[in-house]
């Protein structure tokens, strides 16, 4: 089997896991040091316990979340890049937004990173305002805003 193909095998097996919620199958295949870094959160999620803890709020946020590569993009000897869509009904608490009950699709970039044959981690690129919106999250910005000090 080519490195390609192991890649894109790899890929396809963590989607599985995700999709089925099997925490035990989607670490099993990454790297003891993982990661997933979302880019629309401040810091990514570094180690195993991490990458679950980030896994357990999106299934609790989406407990019907599944996911699917809609296109490969590009094949390196380290990443692969996909274009994925996510769906999910937002039936419990995520990123600190009470549910709303509101069914979403959404659509992301992901590069998957590996280390030798087994994969590394995820950096994932989306719109998050859009799915805040999706969502019905309400956002609200104050008015009157301090003005910021300027450093001279």
């Amino acid at each position: 089997m080519s490195l390609r193909s192991e890649r894109l095998a790899e890929i396809h097996e963590h989607i599985k896991a995700e999709s089925s919620h099997d925490m035990q199958a989607l670490l099993a295949g990454m790297t003891r040091d993982c990661f997933n870094d979302i880019a629309a959160v401040p810091k990514p999620f570094r180690g195993p316990k991490r990458v679950a803890e980030r896994y357990r709020n999106h299934w609790a946020g989406f407990p019907d979340f599944k996911v699917r590569v809609k296109r490969l993009l590009a094949v390196g000897e380290n990443t692969v890049v996909t274009e994925n869509e996510w769906s999910g009904t937002h039936r419990g608490k995520f990123l600190g937004y009470a549910p709303t009950g509101k069914y979403v699709r959404v659509r992301a970039l992901v590069v998957w990173h590996f280390k030798g044959k087994r994969l590394w981690g995820e950096t994932v690129f989306f719109d998050m305002g859009s799915l805040l919106k999706k969502i019905g999250a309400r956002i609200s910005i104050p008015h009157k805003r301090r003005k910021a000090k300027r450093r001279h």
